[in-house]
């Protein structure tokens, strides 16, 4: 193999993967924490801190919750993966900008609420992030193939990652025609279970 042609370990893109989500987290909880000198210096007590804030404190669980759940399934993922190729870091370095992306998206949500464009460009985030995470998990599936060592994640890993971006497309598909419904379009991602067991069937006629 060419010198050119030689890639990191996949630990090392693991390393680096989980870095730049926990930046994106630390990132998350900063204006939480800028809210407590600005209120020490307006003579608040600690409790108008929390109360008069709880949609900003709303929209860091949110955002929490979004970047854990896929940073489990990335985790889980790349415990897979034997060797790397080109094709695969470009992916993940997508990937990590859809994540590194989403406090910049979650401070929108909690200065503008359900503003119709911030709620579309949020979940919009979230569907292009899951169907990279899908675009990975096939990448990985067939590189197990190919290498003939059955290396890659399993089929119901693959139909499990197609399931989440279904249901995400759904939802962002709801937010662009009734964004009136809000962020409550991400109730459909509870339907996981359900839309992993047609698409299994779809994909196993």
């Amino acid at each position: 193999m060419r010198s050119e042609d030689r890639h990191p370990t996949p630990e090392r893109m693991a390393a680096f993967t989980d870095a730049a989500v926990a930046i994106a987290l630390t990132l998350l909880v900063l204006p939480l924490v800028e809210l407590v000198p600005e209120g020490v210096r307006a003579g608040e007590p600690a409790g108008r801190i929390i109360t008069g804030n709880l949609d900003a404190i709303g929209s860091f669980l949110l955002g929490f919750a979004v970047i854990a759940r896929v940073w489990v399934v990335h985790h889980r993922l790349f415990g897979f993966a034997t060797r790397l190729t080109r094709t695969l870091v470009t992916v993940n370095l997508a990937w990590i900008l859809t994540i590194t992306v989403l406090p910049f998206f979650v401070e929108l949500v909690s200065s503008y609420g359900s503003s119709a464009l911030v709620l579309r460009c949020f979940v919009g985030d979230l569907l292009v992030s899951s169907g990279l995470l899908t675009a990975l998990t096939v990448l990985l599936r067939r590189l197990g193939v190919v290498d003939g060592d059955d290396s890659g994640p399993p089929d119901s890993f693959v139909t499990g990652s197609v399931a989440a971006t279904t249901n995400i497309g759904l939802a962002f598909l709801l937010v662009l025609v009734a964004p009136q419904v809000s962020y409550y379009a991400l109730f459909l991602l509870f339907l996981d279970p359900l839309t992993t067991r047609l698409v299994d069937r779809i994909r196993h006629r």
